[in-house]
């Protein structure tokens, strides 16, 4: 509870007697406005404010039609509207007086109003609180001199009842603030969802996109998508990305997708480094909202293909082989017969040892690391080398041979 403002008042002497009091119940609408019995000076002062319940208004249009946030928001009309509906509701709690049912809600109303009005929340409650200022201010002009200092003990139950109205007019307007959020959020959602599902051709859906996300239409994006099993660290790292980054999550097709705008000259680095231990694929970059759609295609190809056992995330670059094995379907297994079918006839573990030397020679390309990976001499790399050729035909060592073999095994895997 605030202590009353002084507004103009005498300082509020110790209590003392005053005024003989009427016996009137405070209606109070859920337990919380002013309570106890009303003195007869408040009585008749509230029941005199209503029958000239214009006055009020027009003084309290005239202090707060020009607040910041009101001038362009709130219309004069509205103003006093709104006003006429307030008063009645803090004289009646003022003094006593019976209260209409339709009052009971007057204060919802009016912040869940100006939340929609866009009116900041700051500037609502100065604008409620000036209720008070309107309110004492007829007050003190109304009682003769003599009954001042009277009056000034009952300032709390004023305070009080613009309390009441207050409290839940801020808690209409939050109420009204997170409904507006999900609406925002359901339509933000609906659309992304309409610009994932298209070709990215229909510009107006892009500048729809583009508005809501509050970017500009030829920024840059990266796009990420995180298996079910992901999803929970997909959205840590977005909630604790840094200030200023703009990221939308959706969840389409039964996978979270991940749409951010990259920094304008600063870290463009792919993937970003916020996502580091987040197992999910990331696809080129976007230039460009129209062009998301098709990274998304992209990024869902690289999720189908990633290692369930992956750590971070996976890249077109990291994962192109595996991408491309599932593209070729069944002429997967062709390629892979037509490389490594010589191997055929090998025992199984000579086999093996073949396809294991010839994989770590193609990592890296050099003999030795070979062998000390291997922990073998290096003319055993060379001779296992040399029999994979005659087996197969192909030398792992001449660059463009070792990319077929590499592919091949890849599809070789695939298949298995």
């Amino acid at each position: 509870m605030h202590n009353p403002p002084s507004v103009g008042a005498p300082a509020v002497p110790a209590p003392a007697s005053g005024s003989a009091p009427v016996s009137v119940p405070s209606p109070v609408l859920s337990g919380d406005g002013p309570g106890g019995v009303v003195s007869e000076r408040l009585h008749r002062l509230a029941h005199d404010c209503l029958d000239h319940l214009e006055e009020l208004i027009e003084r309290y249009v005239a202090e707060v039609a020009d607040f910041e946030g009101y001038r362009s928001t709130v219309d004069t009309e509205d103003l006093r509207a709104t006003a006429r509906d307030c008063f009645e509701l803090l004289l009646r709690l003022i003094g006593g007086l019976p209260m209409r049912e339709d009052l009971r809600g007057v204060s919802d109303r009016l912040g869940r109003r100006r939340a929609h009005q866009g009116v900041p929340l700051e500037r609502m409650l100065q604008a409620v609180r000036m209720d008070f200022r309107v309110l004492w201010t007829v007050f003190l002009e109304r009682v003769p001199p003599e009954e001042l200092s009277e009056l000034t003990r009952e300032a709390v139950r004023v305070w009080d009842a613009v309390e009441f109205h207050t409290v839940r007019a801020h808690a209409g307007y939050l109420d009204e603030v997170a409904v507006l959020a999900r609406e925002r959020e359901r339509e933000r959602a609906a659309l992304m969802g309409r610009l994932l599902s298209s070709d990215g051709r229909d510009q107006q859906l892009v500048a729809q996109v583009a508005t809501l996300l509050r970017v500009s239409a030829q920024d840059d994006f990266v796009v990420a998508i995180a298996p079910p099993a992901s999803q929970d660290a997909m959205r840590r790292a977005v909630a604790a990305r840094p200030a200023g980054l703009v990221a939308h999550l959706q969840q389409h097709q039964g996978v979270l997708v991940l749409v951010a705008r990259l920094p304008r000259g600063g870290d463009r680095a792919l993937p970003p480094a916020w996502l580091e231990g987040v197992p999910c694929a990331v696809g080129p970059p976007a230039r460009g909202l129209a062009r998301v759609p098709g990274v998304v295609r992209a990024a869902e190809a690289i999720a189908v293909a990633m290692d369930p056992a992956a750590d971070g995330p996976v890249t077109l670059t990291d994962a192109w082989m595996p991408v491309a094995t599932a593209g070729l379907g069944p002429i997967a297994d062709m390629l892979a017969d037509s490389v490594l079918s010589g191997l055929d006839p090998l025992p199984p573990h000579e086999r093996e040892r073949l396809l294991e030397t010839v994989t770590v020679y193609c990592d890296s390309g050099s003999v030795a690391e070979t062998a000390a990976a291997l922990y073998c001499h290096r003319n055993t790399v060379l001779n296992r080398l040399r029999r994979f050729t005659e087996l197969t035909g192909f030398d792992p060592t001449r660059p463009r041979e070792a990319a077929t073999v590499l592919f091949a095994l890849c599809c070789r895997t695939a298949a298995d």
